[in-house]
């Protein structure tokens, strides 16, 4: 049996120009099919939006595939790349991800509203479905009974428990103060920067040295770093599909704060300490100065063990032979350490 053959949309490649680690996550589900066994050809539409431009992407799309023979496309994200991949003339399976499909995003309300009506009319042609989170499956306006939620994987030989102390030192931070890290991504505002600020504010009045610390643009290869290093993560997005920094610092055992965002609260169900919080940030503060005064670690990683890059890759899969309707040759099992 030849090795399952499929083709990747994706819209990142160029803005790795500028953001070197864009796209990290679908970097590392490539390279945990490629272990399992898949054949992987990639094709990225670029960043510009313009209708002569997509046109054009979806008659290279196309030209590409007639040459390659994939099995599969697969579309990396929904709006344009998910229509560029649906009209690629192969089975297509497409992964919505969160401003896809979600209110939030700090575009214009008309382009969100192109975008969720392009998500949805690709969602339509699509012989597959996955979305990052049941909230993401809930959105789709189509054919959400035959979408499958697989979040994305964790590379648990890199975001691992470790030494606080010795974390801290590497990192240049306080030795003795409580810090609570938060991501701002690319968008600070729709990432809750602002509502973090004003809970720490509350937070020093009980805490005096507490800090927050706002990642951003950190070298992946870093984050095992911060989450080892950090008292506590705070969430504080207005909009999530499943926020892969919630993850990544259960895998490290560090605690959680978060708004009712995307998946968080089926992430922390069982997750001690840690805890689910409103908007408001007296709560928000409050929980955050009931986790500085003990820091203690958490169970996290236990509780995500089965979102491992293999067994996430496996899923990926399961989802490639239903459309295809045919067994299809993998490799399990590679070592990931959890």
């Amino acid at each position: 049996m030849k090795p399952l053959h499929v083709m990747m949309v994706t819209n990142y490649v160029e803005a790795k120009k500028h953001s070197p680690w864009m796209g990290i996550f679908v970097d590392r589900q490539i390279a945990s099919l490629k272990q399992a066994g898949v054949r992987i050809s990639t094709f990225d539409i670029g960043t510009t939006h313009s209708p002569s431009h997509i046109l054009s992407k979806c008659l290279e799309l196309r030209r590409d595939v007639r040459r390659m023979a994939p099995d599969i496309v697969h579309g990396q994200y929904g709006t344009i790349v998910g229509i560029v991949a649906a009209f690629s003339g192969k089975p297509t399976v497409i992964s919505y991800c969160g401003s896809d499909l979600l209110r939030g995003s700090a575009v214009s309300l008309l382009r969100e509203l192109l975008g969720f009506l392009l998500s949805n009319i690709a969602a339509l042609r699509a012989d597959g479905l996955i979305c990052k989170s049941e909230q993401l499956r809930q959105a789709l306006w189509w054919r959400k009974s035959r979408a499958v939620v697989i979040p994305n994987g964790i590379d648990f030989n890199l975001f691992v428990p470790g030494p606080q102390r010795e974390a801290r030192e590497k990192l240049g931070w306080n030795l003795e103060s409580p810090i609570a890290i938060i991501n701002a991504g690319d968008d600070a505002k729709r990432k809750g920067i602002d509502l973090a600020q004003a809970a720490m504010k509350l937070v020093r009045a009980c805490l005096p040295t507490a800090e927050l610390i706002v990642i951003s643009n950190v070298d992946p290869l870093r984050m095992p770093l911060f989450y080892q290093a950090a008292d506590v993560a705070l969430c504080c997005s207005m909009a999530e599909g499943s926020p892969n920094m919630v993850k990544e610092a259960l895998a490290c055992n560090l605690p959680i704060v978060s708004t009712p965002v995307g998946d968080v609260p089926e992430r922390l169900a069982g997750v001690s300490p840690s805890c689910i919080v409103s908007r408001d940030p007296k709560e928000l503060g409050e929980a955050i100065v009931n986790i500085m005064r003990t820091r203690q670690r958490s169970n996290g990683r236990e509780k995500v063990n089965h979102l491992s890059l293999d067994h996430v890759a496996g899923q990926v899969v399961a989802v490639y032979q239903r459309v295809l309707k045919k067994p299809v040759r993998v490799m399990t099992g590679y070592d990931q350490r959890v």
